[in-house]
């Protein structure tokens, strides 16, 4: 079992990513529904779709798990979709896929690690690093996803 402070930083991100935490939707919460057209909308044509942002969520995630199993993290490469609804349920299924293993990879840090270890390209902890890559940034990036959903409820 995972020390309390592990523990805690787990519970956030179940609660960001699958609810309920009342004042904002979860990004499960947010994604729940969206059709392949509503996920490639986009308000104009060089602002993010909820697909993209869906990409960056997996982006985000995997970053994570390389900081905390390597201290470090390549670049991630991103691809064009086809836009067909086989392809969207994969890439919800590969967001759920790499929260599951964000949270193993997480489980699998002491509480010592997480406050001691120096990210110095980044120059915090690596706490600091996963706190402030985390549950905000999905938070940020959830309620993006319900504008854009809401946009499109006109």
């Amino acid at each position: 079992m995972p020390n309390p402070l592990v523990q805690a930083l787990i519970a956030h991100f179940d609660s960001v990513f699958e609810g309920p935490n009342g004042d904002y939707p979860a990004v499960l919460e947010a994604l729940s529904g969206i059709s392949v057209t509503q996920a490639l909308w986009k308000p104009l044509p060089k602002q993010n779709s909820i697909w993209q942002i869906v990409e960056h969520l997996i982006a985000s995630k995997e970053w994570q798990i390389d900081m905390l199993k390597q201290g470090q993290a390549a670049s991630p490469v991103w691809t064009d979709h086809s836009g067909d609804e086989i392809e969207w349920q994969a890439a919800l299924g590969q967001l759920r896929d790499a929260h599951h293993r964000l949270k193993l990879a997480l489980a699998q840090v002491s509480e010592d690690e997480l406050l001691t270890i120096p990210v110095a390209e980044w120059n915090r902890t690596l706490l600091e690093l996963i706190l402030s890559s985390g549950p905000a940034h999905e938070a940020h990036h959830a309620g993006q996803i319900d504008y854009l959903k809401g946009l499109q409820a006109k």
